[in-house]
């Protein structure tokens, strides 16, 4: 049995699909599933949360006079030597990308610490992990794309692959959206359930509703 890259193409993004490849040592061999490329996505699309929440969080016009501390900066320098190391050790890719996301975990980690994320430390940690990840993607040609326009279009690829409506999906957000502004939560809950009925999570922010693929 075999896939063309013009089949898995038609589901599934490129980036995925090399985010899969490169999860793999170039000599091992390759088992394609569609359960392992629906988690390359996960994966992909953690990283690129990563980077946006990361971009907000540098428009920061203040910052305080907070350091890091010493375990953070210790393990953000240990694998990012280790990302090197492992692409130095027979282009080992699968353990290049372990070390990546060990350092999104990091960032992470900063970004939902109210009293790190306001920091100097912050500050310079979140301006390198940008600098990383255009070595990242010079390297493998992943992680490069603008965050908010990759994240759409996979959520809109999977919506398609789910053969999820999505101008029906669009109509019931903006239903929802009157029904918030009105203070009708009653029908802005029933509307909720109704998303999630078409498998789809809705998410209020400050900026309005984000839906994703549930």
């Amino acid at each position: 049995n075999f896939k063309t890259i013009r089949d898995i193409l038609a589901s599934y993004l490129p980036e995925t699909l090399r985010f899969f490849l490169l999860g793999k040592h170039y000599r091992s061999p390759i088992d394609f599933t569609a359960d392992i490329m629906d988690e390359s996505e996960k994966a992909l699309q953690r990283i690129y949360e990563c980077q946006l929440e990361a971009g907000k969080a540098l428009e920061r016009a203040k910052w305080k006079k907070v350091d890091l501390p010493a375990d953070i900066l210790k393990e953000w320098d240990e694998h990012g030597q280790g990302f090197n190391a492992a692409l130095d050790d027979d282009v080992n890719t699968a353990q290049a990308l372990g070390h990546i996301f060990s350092q999104v975990r990091l960032v992470n980690r900063v970004l939902e610490d109210k009293a790190l994320r306001a920091g100097e430390g912050a500050r310079r940690l979140l301006e390198e992990f940008f600098e990383r990840r255009n070595d990242w993607s010079a390297q493998l040609g992943l992680f490069g794309q603008d965050p908010a326009t990759f994240l759409l279009a996979l959520r809109d690829q999977r919506a398609a692959r789910l053969n999820i409506d999505v101008p029906r999906v669009q109509t019931l957000l903006d239903e929802r959206a009157a029904a918030r502004a009105a203070k009708d939560f009653a029908r802005s809950d029933e509307l909720r359930a109704a998303l999630a009925e078409l498998g789809v999570a809705v998410r209020d922010t400050v900026e309005g509703q984000v839906w994703d693929i549930a």
